[in-house]
């Protein structure tokens, strides 16, 4: 079934951009990293093959991360340790990203072009370096693929493989493909579903906190600044609960902790079940729950308050809900709903926090109305 979709899909592809189907683009760079990190060599492909009618040629290999069931990836840290290397730690996803998302289903099969490429049918050419830097908030496309755009148009003729450089920069600014990396993940949906566990009749706010790998002792503890404080989340959450009088609300947090339990900043254990004490309000704590379900948790809440990480960073790209996020070094362009907050000094920020509740509040009220809004896709 997934092979004929795959087929159909790909034929719709071809319609909808009026690609030829004798130029293509590939890719292999593939780093055991996030799942950030990760589409954002997604996005790199996907905006050369849209803007210059290329077909990207798509592997699942280009997504596949290590886990801690995996042997070979538990082999390398053995070698590592024994040779006195730091041992790195996993983000334990697999093939998790090939399950959220359709780039299978949508986009052609990279072998098949690999065995056109062997067999002399088809020419490969290696794309230079696009400009790509970090931060990339005021990234402009032009300016970033002007010497891919320059490559590709001496190349007009069909039967090319353009390939994409290793080694180089992701990009993780959405405005211009957010539409087609959304469409995957809904497409997806349709035949690998996941369940929501959020109650439609109450309004649904996603905290994504993250510890995990800056705490103490842990892979990126060099870059704990990258934590925000309990009280960052805690003064947000309380301006939108006064913001909602009587309404029923569950606020659920979702963090990579300790053996199960939620840890604050220090890396202390603690638990967030008694930080609020109005009545219409309940707590659930997400705690080194599954990464998928994590996720689509994330992008579906109602209100969604992020953290300094990639995986916020994806979800409040995609969802369409009201957002409330830390800056950081890439930006929200091209979303809806989307307030950056100064992650220095929270308190005066809390103006702004109000000012963007009830902008879109009638939009937030009339949304929890639909028992369906969970549902995907939409």
């Amino acid at each position: 079934m997934l092979a004929i979709m795959s087929i159909l899909s790909s034929a719709l592809y071809y319609a909808k951009f009026n690609l030829t189907m004798n130029r293509f683009i590939i890719d292999y760079e593939n780093p055991d990293a996030g799942i950030g990190h990760s589409l954002g060599y997604i996005n790199s492909a996907i905006k050369i093959a849209t803007q210059h009618n290329l077909h990207f040629a798509f592997s699942p290999l280009q997504i596949k991360k290590s886990s801690s069931s995996d042997l070979q990836w538990r082999y390398k840290q053995f070698i590592r340790k024994i040779t006195f290397r730091k041992i790195y730690e996993t983000h334990d996803i697999g093939n998790d990203l090939n399950y959220l998302f359709a780039f299978d289903l949508l986009y052609s099969n990279r072998s098949s072009i690999e065995d056109k490429i062997k067999n002399g049918e088809l020419k490969l050419l290696n794309l230079p370096f696009p400009v790509l830097k970090i931060p990339s908030n005021d990234q402009s496309d032009d300016i970033a693929y002007e010497p891919i755009r320059q490559f590709i148009s001496n190349h007009p003729e069909d039967g090319i493989v353009f390939r994409l450089p290793s080694k180089r920069h992701a990009d993780y600014e959405y405005a211009a493909s957010r539409h087609l990396i959304l469409n995957s993940y809904q497409k997806s949906r349709i035949y690998r579903p996941i369940t929501c566990k959020f109650e439609s009749n109450n309004i649904n706010i996603a905290a994504h906190i993250r510890r995990g790998d800056l705490l103490p002792g842990r892979q990126y503890s060099d870059l704990r600044h990258r934590m925000l404080p309990d009280s960052w989340y805690e003064a947000i959450l309380n301006t939108i609960i006064s913001e909602l009088p009587g309404q029923k609300i569950t606020i659920h947090i979702f963090s990579e902790g300790i053996n199960g339990n939620y840890v604050c900043e220090n890396g202390s254990v603690s638990s967030w079940a008694n930080k609020f004490s109005a009545a219409n309000v309940l707590i659930k704590e997400w705690v080194d729950k599954p990464f998928i379900e994590s996720f689509h948790h994330l992008l579906i809440a109602d209100i969604l308050i992020g953290s300094r990480s990639g995986m916020s960073h994806l979800a409040g790209i995609l969802g369409k809900q009201i957002k409330i996020m830390p800056n950081m070094w890439h930006s929200y362009r091209g979303t809806d709903q989307s307030l950056e907050l100064n992650t220095a000094e929270i308190n005066s920020d809390l103006p702004e926090v109000t000012k963007h509740v009830k902008a879109n509040m009638q939009t937030l009220l009339k949304l929890t109305l639909d028992p369906k809004r969970y549902q995907y896709p939409l």
